[in-house]
């Protein structure tokens, strides 16, 4: 990463978790742009270089940085809906949904769970090029090669649309649930989400 990515990066994040930060002290219909500025040492108009509001900053979703993510060669490693969550969550960490402490932003959505709905709006928004990305992992998978070029778009479309539903639901889960014993909840939610492709999975072959 080069002086000028990092730097992006740090405004970046230091943006986002002035705006976490704030919200959970004041409320989210309290906390005011300005104030999200000032605390980050930004100026209003960089602010809105960054974000395009204070809910996406509360989320920190820098769409510039998510679709740079796009543009990065990814392995497929034959597991289709894995493979899809693993792009989703690497446009969370590029757009600065997952820099925060998990704690900070478990908080957050806890208490305002309907920003989860928004962050996911804004991964479906990328929705044509993430099924373009599945497609062709698909067009490398022999069980899938011989299709055409439609339907492996298609059926791409698919496996996003299932997997995006089970990464918000998986994320609702891991915002929300406390562990048996009162410790902190895991950091990574990708286990969360495993658990909801493994039912998922246990779900379909009871139906076949």
């Amino acid at each position: 990463m080069g002086l000028r990515e990092r730097k992006r990066e740090q405004t970046s994040q230091a943006i986002h978790i002035a705006a976490a930060e704030l919200v959970l002290e004041h409320g989210l219909d309290a906390v005011t742009i300005d104030a999200i500025s000032e605390r980050a040492d930004v100026s209003t108009r960089t602010f809105f270089n960054y974000f395009p509001s204070k809910e996406d900053a509360v989320l920190g979703i820098d769409e510039v940085a998510a679709s740079a993510e796009l543009d990065k060669p990814r392995d497929y490693a034959g597991d289709p809906f894995l493979a899809a969550f693993d792009l989703i969550h690497a446009l969370f960490e590029a757009s600065g949904a997952q820099r925060t402490k998990s704690e900070l932003k478990r908080d957050v959505l806890r208490k305002y769970p309907h920003l989860m709905v928004r962050q996911m709006v804004r991964v479906a928004a990328l929705e044509d090029r993430l099924s373009e990305i599945v497609a062709r992992w698909l067009a490398s998978d022999e069980r899938f090669a011989a299709e055409t070029e439609a339907d492996r778009l298609e059926e791409a479309r698919i496996i996003l649309g299932v997997c995006l539903a089970t990464v918000r639901m998986s994320m609702k889960k891991w915002a929300s649930d406390t562990s048996q014993t009162g410790g902190p909840l895991s950091a990574d939610p990708r286990t969360s989400y495993e658990r909801s492709i493994t039912t998922l999975r246990t779900v379909l072959e009871k139906l076949k």
